[in-house]
C-alpha cells in the first residue's frame, strides 16, 4: 500500500475508477498498471520540450518585435492581447472537438500533427520582414501570432489532458512521467536558454539573423514534437469513449457544477501573467549591459532539475496543492534575491536557482489536478471531459499570457521604453528592474492565496471509494443481465428438422 497525494491510503497498483485499462497477457513490470516503458517516457518527454521549447522562444518575441521590427511596446502588447483573448475562447472550442473525436489512432493522438504547423509559423513570425510599413508589420504579426497561438498550439495544448488520462491509468503512473518528463525539459530547456542568448548576441538586431536562428531551432523541435505520435498510444477505455458524442449542453452542465476548476483556471491565469510580465531579456541588455550572460545564468537551473525527481515521492505524504504553494513561495524568495542582485551575477544565480526549484511543482504536475476536477466530473454525475477540463486550463493560460504581454508593454512604454536606443533612460530601467523582480514575486503570493481555496484533494478518497463502488455495482448488474440473455436464449424454441 501507498498513501495517495490525499493522504488517504490506496494500492499502488489499483487502477482508479472510471479508467480500465485494456491489456495484452504480459509478465513483470508490464502487468503492474504503475509502470511506463523507457520508449513512452522518451515520447512523452521529446514532444514536451518541444512545447516548451516554443514557449522559451516565444518569450524572445517582444525584444524582437521592439527591437528589431521598431515597434511600440504599447502596441505590441494591445496586440498580443486582442490575440490571446481570442486564442482562449479557440481552447474551449478544441477541447469539444477533441472530446467528440474518435479516430483509428485514437482520440487524443491524432492532434500531434499540429506541432509540425507550429514550427512552421513560428519560423514564420520571426522572418516579419522589417521594412515593411507600420501597420503591414502589426497585421501580419496579429496573424502569425493568433496562427500560432489559436490554431496549432491551442490544438497541441487541449488534447494534453484526454491523452494523459488514456495513456496512464493511475496517478503513480501519471507522476512517474510528468517527473521523468519534468527532468527532460528542465535538461532540454536549460540547453535551449543557453543556446538562444548567444543567437540573439550574434543576430542582434538584423532580421535576417533572427531568421536564421529561429529556423536553427525550429527544425528539430519540429522532429521531436512529433515522437510522442509515434511512440505512446492510448491504450486506456473509459465509459466515454463508448457513448454518444458531447453536447455544449453537457459541457455547460459540468462546468457549472466544478467549482475546483475555475479555481485552477484563476491559478493558471496567475501562472502566465508572472511568466509574461517577466523582462529578463531586457534586463540583460540594458542593466547586465550583455544579453549572452543570460545564457549562463540559466545554467543554474540545472542544478535545480534533480528536485523534480522528488515530486512523486512527496505526493505519498503532501497534498499535491500543498507540494506547488511551497513551490510558490520559494519563488517569492528567489525574486526578493533577484531585487537585492542589480548586476551581481552570484546572486542572479542564487534567485534563478531558488525560482526554478519553486516552478517545478506548478509546471509539472498541474494536469493531475485537471484530471481530478474530470474525476470529480464523474463523481457528480456528468461526462469526465479530459479536454474540456484541459482546455479551461489551458483558456486560462492564454488570458494570463495576453494580459502579462500587455501589462509589460504597457508598462514599458508608460516609463519610456524605446527599442531603438542602445541605452535606456532611468525611468525605462525601473520598469524594467520591477518586472524582473518585484512584480513576479507580487504575483507568486496570489498564486499561494488561490491554492488556499482548492480542496478537491481532501474529498478524493471518498470519491474514488464511491466511484468504486458505483463501477462494481453497474458490472453486477450488467452481469446479471448478460446471465438473463443466456438464459433465455436457451429457453427459445428452436426448428428442428
Amino acid at each position: 500500500m501507498t498513501a495517495s497525494a490525499t493522504g488517504g491510503a490506496v494500492p499502488s497498483t489499483a487502477v482508479e475508477p472510471g479508467r480500465e485499462e485494456a491489456r495484452k497477457p504480459s509478465n513483470g513490470r508490464r502487468t503492474d498498471p504503475d509502470y511506463v516503458s523507457w520508449p513512452v517516457r522518451l515520447g512523452w518527454s521529446a514532444r514536451a520540450l518541444s512545447l516548451a521549447a516554443n514557449v522559451i522562444i516565444l518569450g524572445y518575441f517582444s525584444l524582437y518585435a521592439t527591437d528589431t521590427l521598431g515597434m511600440s511596446p504599447a502596441l505590441l502588447g494591445t496586440l498580443m492581447l486582442v490575440s490571446k483573448l481570442f486564442d482562449g475562447f479557440t481552447d474551449l472550442f478544441a477541447g469539444w472537438v477533441i472530446d467528440r473525436t474518435h479516430t483509428r489512432w485514437g482520440r487524443a493522438r491524432p492532434y500531434e500533427f499540429a506541432m509540425l504547423g507550429l514550427w512552421i509559423s513560428i519560423w514564420a513570425l520571426f522572418s516579419i520582414p522589417a521594412g515593411l510599413p507600420t501597420g503591414a508589420k502589426a497585421a501580419l504579426l496579429f496573424v502569425l501570432y493568433t496562427l500560432v497561438n489559436s490554431v496549432f498550439a491551442t490544438l497541441a495544448q487541449a488534447n494534453q489532458t484526454l491523452y494523459t488520462a488514456l495513456a496512464f491509468p493511475t496517478r503513480v503512473a501519471i507522476g512517474k512521467v510528468s517527473a521523468f518528463a519534468g527532468l527532460f525539459i528542465s535538461v532540454g530547456a536549460v540547453v535551449i536558454s543557453v543556446i538562444i542568448p548567444q543567437g540573439l548576441a550574434w543576430a542582434g538586431k538584423e532580421p535576417g539573423r533572427w531568421s536564421v536562428l529561429i529556423l536553427a531551432l525550429a527544425a528539430p523541435m519540429a522532429v521531436l514534437g512529433m515522437m510522442r505520435f509515434v511512440f505512446v498510444k492510448e491504450t486506456v477505455i473509459q465509459p466515454a469513449d463508448t457513448t454518444e458524442k458531447v453536447t455544449f449542453r453537457e459541457i455547460f452542465a459540468a462546468l457549472r457544477d466544478n467549482k475546483w476548476i475555475w479555481i485552477i483556471f484563476v491559478l493558471g491565469v496567475l501562472q502566465n501573467l508572472l511568466l509574461n510580465v517577466g523582462a529578463a531579456a531586457y534586463y540583460f541588455r540594458y542593466i547586465v549591459g550583455d544579453i549572452g550572460m543570460q545564457s549562463w545564468i540559466s545554467l543554474a537551473s540545472l542544478v535545480a532539475i534533480p528536485a523534480v525527481m522528488a515530486i512523486p515521492p512527496l505526493m505519498k505524504r503532501f497534498k499535491l496543492s500543498s507540494i506547488i504553494i511551497a513551490g510558490q513561495l520559494l519563488c517569492v524568495l528567489g525574486n526578493c534575491v533577484l531585487f537585492l542582485a542589480d548586476t551581481n551575477i552570484a546572486l542572479l544565480l542564487i534567485g534563478t536557482l531558488i525560482i526554478g526549484i519553486g516552478t517545478l511543482p506548478l509546471s509539472y504536475m498541474i494536469g493531475i489536478l485537471i484530471i481530478d476536477c474530470a474525476t470529480y466530473n464523474e463523481w457528480r454525475g456528468h461526462r469526465r471531459l479530459e479536454s474540456i477540463m484541459g482546455a479551461v486550463q489551458s483558456f486560462s493560460a492564454k488570458i494570463g499570457t495576453g494580459l502579462g504581454l500587455a501589462a509589460a508593454g504597457a508598462f514599458l512604454g508608460a516609463f519610456g521604453y524605446d527599442g531603438s536606443l542602445d541605452a535606456q533612460p532611468d525611468s525605462a530601467v525601473f520598469a524594467i528592474r520591477a518586472l524582473f523582480t518585484w512584480i513576479p514575486a507580487l504575483i507568486a503570493l496570489l498564486m499561494v492565496i488561490t491554492l488556499r481555496f482548492y480542496k478537491l484533494e481532501d474529498l478524493l478518497p471518498q470519491i474514488n471509494q464511491d466511484l468504486a463502488a458505483r463501477r462494481a455495482a453497474e458490472a453486477t448488474a450488467a452481469g446479471r443481465i448478460a446471465d438473463s440473455d443466456s438464459v433465455n436464449s436457451t429457453d427459445t424454441p428452436t426448428d428442428r428438422p
